[in-house]
């Protein structure tokens, strides 16, 4: 009886111990997106937009001539007014992020259910919005979780990943390394990007850097086997936060959009 009791108490512990913590790591990501988190200088001015009466986020070039629209998702911190401001202006055409509910001043509670609701609503919008225009899906870090979701459900012309993951395991393991194999079914919200890869048709590319340390080049690489048939580039000495304000980066992020639209 001893044992048993033993045993008892320390899977009782051990559910704790991952319940709580899946608790502790989502109630910080989700931090990142809420209270005020503007940046007090931005490269470019974003201009608000009221998708509908809940929904809200930035834009740039809204009125661009163009035949493509770019629907970004910033990663931790990366609001849309951030995302915008910092980004925006390095492509010729309409650029445009939402604040997920429950965040800035979209109404509701933030959960995997309503930012993928967000990521929906953006969608119908731009479809409505700019008809006719390719859409081309940008997420980054955190991000690239409902990039890859919008992009599993929508008809997008190309999305592109920078700095991702398989699984929202992949980024709890970097504070409590303890969601590994099944043992991720305690992450209620998990963001499952190897699932949505499974039903994606557009073209998809994974962009990594070898001095990326959340996540890693080696990850990425593991990210773009979860699709049929995405391509992958690892560029050097780019940190985490800098892939978008990179020239390198931007300009092959250019390059690819163009390439894709063309065909």
């Amino acid at each position: 009886m001893d044992a048993v009791y033993i045993i008892l108490k320390i899977i009782m512990w051990m559910l704790i111990i991952f319940f709580f913590g899946d608790a502790v790591i989502q109630n910080i990501s989700y931090s990142f997106y809420k209270g005020d988190r503007k940046m007090s200088e931005v490269t470019f001015v974003p201009e608000k937009i009221n998708f509908s009466d809940s929904l809200t986020g930035y834009g740039y070039n809204l009125r661009r001539d163009s035949d493509k629209v770019i629907l970004c998702f910033g990663g931790s911190m990366y609001t849309a007014y951030n995302t915008v401001g910092m980004y925006g202006g390095y492509y010729d055409c309409p650029f445009i992020s939402a604040d997920y509910y429950g965040t800035q001043e979209s109404v509701g509670k933030m959960s995997l259910k309503t930012m993928q609701q967000s990521a929906l609503d953006l969608y119908e919008w731009v479809v409505e919005n700019y008809p006719g225009k390719d859409i081309v899906v940008i997420g980054h870090s955190y991000g690239c979780g409902m990039a890859a979701y919008l992009v599993s459900i929508g008809s997008c012309k190309q999305l592109i990943l920078l700095s991702g993951y398989r699984t929202s395991a992949d980024m709890y393991n970097k504070i409590i390394p303890i969601y590994w194999g099944p043992l991720q079914l305690f992450i209620k919200n998990n963001i499952r990007i190897d699932q949505y890869a499974a039903v994606t048709l557009c073209p998809v590319t994974v962009i990594g850097s070898t001095a990326d340390t959340v996540l890693s080049a080696e990850l990425q690489k593991k990210v773009a086997d979860c699709y049929s048939n995405a391509d992958l580039k690892i560029f050097e000495k780019i940190k985490h936060e800098d892939y978008l304000t990179t020239e390198e980066v931007i300009a092959y992020i250019r390059e690819i959009i163009n390439q894709t639209i063309k065909e």
